[in-house]
């Protein structure tokens, strides 16, 4: 982003610096910017503190501010005027308001709200009841009941706003309709994803060969007890693919074997390494020269984890995904993979993409609809737009490809 922005504007960058790796890259994103201030990251809070805070207990109402970045920040008003404020998180948002005074365009990056903390249903009263894990239903809701109060203590704040930028198309739609007033200011501008580094005609490393064709499960998650969202549900995918699944598609296709990534030394729990036909890959710190080798790319997942859905799309590779997985990106990419939710869809569906001229061709239709859509010269142009007030064009929605 510093790059593409350095390209039109002369760029004074302040932030927040968390440990010696962040000020580490010091040098490197000097060489973007007209001056750059990085200010000592506060304390992290205490869990205590967090919990309160999402609980509707001891919320401040104005977050703390830095001494040093604030004087850093009311020079470069003073001295420089700039035409253009970007905050790329609410806690620099103080910042940028600074100067009322002085006209200039001032931008807010919300992609902190998601899509599902925003549908009807966590907003109504109660704990959802159709999650996959409980724990993962009662989490939303707590998150959901957290945005609630937040929206009814913050929403006056976003009218010094110009523009509001979110990452996912349906929290865009739902905050536009409870948030009228502020609806014109509200934009999508999705995540990017690097079709450079992640492309089909990259040179990677050969991973270990194995005989038969790959079924790549999509991601790689983090060692045992990295989060919830992550390994907890990567693993349960996971085990539902292969003991409901993958037996359906090896009395078809014999040769398949299930891949598993993982980037620490043993799998999270519950792994499938015990079924027939699951390889396991462990100790993975890059995912591509998997993805290279897989003939089919799946994504079972019930929550929303586009990204590994969006990367294996960027390799060219044909995906099979659970609906649910896609979770704010459905409407836009679901022309160019299969979606499938029960076992026998699922099967049908993978042995649909591992036929090579239909599989091939989605695959490169994945990669044609990435590149357009979702790479980071689209976001970076559609951040143009909002920053320079012009109209951006909404996504259309794609025909899927379904089965049942």
């Amino acid at each position: 982003m510093l790059r593409h922005l350095s390209g039109s504007y002369r760029v004074h960058l302040g932030c927040f610096a968390d440990d010696s790796v962040d000020r580490r890259h010091e040098g490197f994103v000097r060489q973007f910017c007209h001056s750059v201030f990085f200010a000592r990251s506060e304390r992290p809070p205490s869990r205590k503190a967090a919990s309160a805070g999402l609980l509707n207990l001891g919320r401040s109402r104005h977050p703390v501010r830095d001494a040093a970045l604030m004087a850093w920040v009311e020079r470069v008003w003073n001295e420089r005027r700039p035409t253009r404020v970007l905050a790329l998180c609410p806690t620099m948002a103080p910042y940028a308001l600074m100067r009322p005074d002085l006209p200039a365009r001032r931008v807010l990056d919300r992609s902190d709200i998601g899509g599902d903390a925003l549908n009807d249903g966590a907003l109504n009263d109660g704990p959802p009841t159709d999650g996959w894990r409980p724990t993962q239903g009662i989490w939303r809701w707590l998150q959901a009941r957290e945005l609630r109060a937040l929206m009814l203590l913050d929403q006056h704040r976003l009218a010094p706003w110009d523009a509001s930028l979110l990452n996912s198309g349906p929290a865009v739609d739902r905050l536009r309709q409870l948030l009228p007033e502020v609806a014109c200011r509200i934009h999508h501008v999705p995540d990017g994803i690097d079709t450079v580094r992640f492309s089909p005609g990259g040179h990677y490393a050969a991973p270990p060969s194995f005989d038969g064709r790959a079924i790549m499960l999509a991601g790689l998650p983090a060692a045992p007890g990295a989060g919830l969202a992550d390994s907890g549900a990567h693993a349960e995918a996971a085990s539902w693919f292969a003991t409901q699944v993958l037996p359906k598609v090896l009395a078809v296709a014999s040769d398949c074997r299930l891949v598993v990534a993982s980037s620490g030394p043993a799998p999270p729990l519950p792994h499938p390494v015990g079924h027939s036909g699951v390889i396991l890959a462990t100790d993975v710190q890059d995912i591509r020269p998997w993805l290279a080798q897989a003939t089919v790319v799946v994504a079972p997942f019930r929550t929303p984890n586009p990204r590994p859905v969006l990367e294996a799309m960027a390799m060219a590779r044909p995906v099979v995904a659970a609906p649910g997985a896609l979770g704010g990106y459905l409407e836009q990419i679901e022309r160019d993979l299969w979606l499938a939710g029960e076992p026998a869809d699922f099967a049908h569906a993978v042995l649909a993409a591992l036929h090579p001229p239909l599989g091939t061709a989605v695959g490169r239709a994945a990669r044609a609809r990435i590149v357009a859509g979702h790479s980071w010269e689209a976001g970076l142009a559609r951040l143009d737009a909002v920053l320079e007030g012009r109209a951006i064009p909404r996504a259309e929605r794609a025909r899927p490809i379904t089965l049942g």
